[in-house]
């Protein structure tokens, strides 16, 4: 009985031998374009055995349609037949090109012979071979001399691109698998450690950027891990197809990029209408992505492009700007998001069908992104040295007077905490001042504390370290390696100081210079030398108001 369907079935593929693709395999790589190639069929029909499916294909019923043109942009259940004809004995892969794959189905009906299942391709249960990502692959072994019809089944939410078959040999599959897979996983581990590099960044500094530069890089990364159908392969034991999980992801990437972009940029302080458009597309983005969450998977995947369609531009335009306002953090911006967006556009064609055949287009934005990424960390580091040098800056800054340029006490105090030699301090209060101010105004006032600062610096600067302590107070500090020079050099602030009071006399005759100075010679610290200092500079003031008294500086 068996004997005699499969008779029937052969009288009617020679019938309708005008519906079947033929191919001879005597080529390294063949490869069967999508049009016209593929039948619409019922998912039900999927569940039939493979007589079943045949009996109804050559019945020719309303179950079976066949599809004008490439089947991109559908969404479904379809099935092709392909008479093959190998001259020898061989193994032949075959690549689906397809990424989005529940179901595949392969079965084998030699000529004289009973039809039997070769395969499954789809990611939950394929064939104990390497995974081609972004595609699906099988096998096939074939004697010399075989001919035969090969039937399969394909079964997905959507397919994106036309879903051509391509017929390798042994060697060139595996130079083809080694290509997509190396460049895949290695754009993808760099990804991520890119990703865990900018989080390690955060938790050491707690800047908000490093944390959006790594949910910008880190979610892009698992997508494509996703997306190529790696998490997959690497956890066999899933029971879902997480290839989908990419575009899910997609909206959330994106906005912790526009976020990313508004932070790098300093956008709410520079760029106020930038800012609050960056900050409402990462709103509509996120909330776009909580949304597809509960679409089907078909209208996510258009929403998702819509996203890139609207980003991938705003983001080149930004980079542009940026780089016109000579901020040169966004050099490295600019050149990933181009490398991006070229890849987009690239992959974009594909999806749309408007070129007949594209070479590696989900490979090519899985590279391009990875050096978009490699790129978006350079330009945290770059805005990681900016504020490094707005810190030191800061921090110089806060040591030093605004009005006389030298050091300040907090400057004072650090480096009085931080000696470990011998030391002579000097602790200056200027005379005169109140006058100054009162009969030219406190504009001269602050240019005779310019000039007196200058004077010190120009006059013991080579030797002494000069702060500005209080409005008209001022410490000379001196460190030597031998504390026998101290002597030496408490003579040679005496002698410089009363120098500097008579050039300052000259162009302020109401000024005076009272003072005191204080070594570790005789065993004090460098704070009692201070307080030492202090106490003799008012002997000194007072016994120029009272010449009676003995001079104690």
């Amino acid at each position: 009985m068996k004997v005699l369907f499969w008779v029937i079935v052969y009288w009617c593929s020679a019938i309708t031998h005008a519906s079947t693709t033929d191919i001879n395999l005597n080529q390294s790589v063949q490869t069967l374009n999508d049009n016209g190639l593929w039948y619409s069929i019922s998912n039900e029909l999927t569940d039939l055995s493979i007589e079943e499916i045949e009996l109804a294909f050559f019945k020719e019923t309303t179950d079976f349609e066949r599809v004008n043109g490439s089947i991109v942009g559908s969404s479904g259940s379809f099935l092709s037949r392909i008479h093959l004809t190998s001259e020898s004995q061989q193994t032949v892969f075959v690549v689906p090109k397809a990424n989005f794959i529940d179901r595949g189905v392969v079965y084998w009906q030699p000529d004289q012979g009973v039809a039997r299942q070769v395969a499954q391709f789809s990611l939950l249960d394929g064939e104990q071979m390497p995974r081609l990502l972004h595609d699906q692959s099988f096998t096939m072994n074939l004697d010399q001399h075989d001919s035969g019809s090969l039937w399969i089944i394909i079964q997905a939410q959507h397919f994106p691109t036309p879903v051509p078959l391509t017929f390798y040999t042994q060697a060139t599959f595996y130079q083809y698998l080694f290509i997509i897979n190396t460049l895949t996983v290695s754009s993808v581990v760099i990804m991520l450690m890119l990703a865990v590099l900018a989080l390690a960044i955060f938790f050491r500094t707690k800047q908000k950027l490093t944390l959006l530069c790594a949910g910008y890089i880190g979610l892009h990364g698992l997508g494509w891990a996703s997306s190529s159908g790696l998490i997959n392969y690497f956890f066999a034991s899933l029971s879902v197809n997480l290839t989908y999980a990419g575009m899910y992801l997609f909206p959330f990437a994106v906005a912790c990029a526009s976020l990313f972009t508004q932070a790098l940029f300093n956008c709410s302080k520079s760029h106020p209408v930038l800012s609050k458009y960056l900050i409402r597309f990462a709103q509509t983005s996120a909330l776009m992505g909580v949304v597809m969450l509960f679409l089907p998977f078909q209208r996510t995947f258009y929403l998702a492009h819509l996203i890139a369609a609207f980003w991938v531009p705003f983001s080149i335009w930004i980079g542009v700007k940026m780089l016109s306002n000579e901020d040169y953090r966004a050099k490295y911006y600019l050149a990933g998001n181009l490398c991006y967006g070229l890849a987009i556009v690239y992959y974009s064609a594909s999806h749309l069908h408007l070129i007949h055949y594209m070479i590696y287009p989900e490979l090519a934005v899985v590279v391009a992104l990875a050096i978009d990424c490699l790129c978006i960390l350079l330009s945290l580091s770059e805005w990681l040295k900016v504020k490094q040098n707005d810190f030191i800056t800061m921090l110089l800054e806060s040591r030093i007077d605004p009005l006389t340029k030298v050091g300040n006490r907090l400057r004072m105090n650090e480096a009085l905490e931080a000696l470990s030699k011998p030391c002579a301090v000097t602790v200056i209060d200027l005379d005169g001042m109140k006058q100054i101010n009162d009969s030219f105004g406190h504009n001269e006032g602050d240019r005779f504390l310019q000039n007196v600062a200058a004077l010190m610096t120009k006059e013991v600067g080579h030797f002494a370290e000069v702060f500005r302590t209080g409005g008209d107070e001022f410490v000379l500090l001196v460190v030597v390696d031998n504390k026998e020079e101290l002597p030496m050099i408490d003579q040679r602030l005496h002698h410089a100081i009363l120098d500097l009071e008579s050039i300052l006399r000259e162009s302020w005759p109401t000024a005076g210079i009272s003072f005191g100075v204080s070594s570790t010679y005789g065993g004090l610290n460098s704070s009692d030398c201070l307080i030492d200092a202090d106490l003799k500079m008012y002997q000194y003031k007072e016994a120029r108001k009272n010449p009676q008294k003995s001079v104690g500086a």
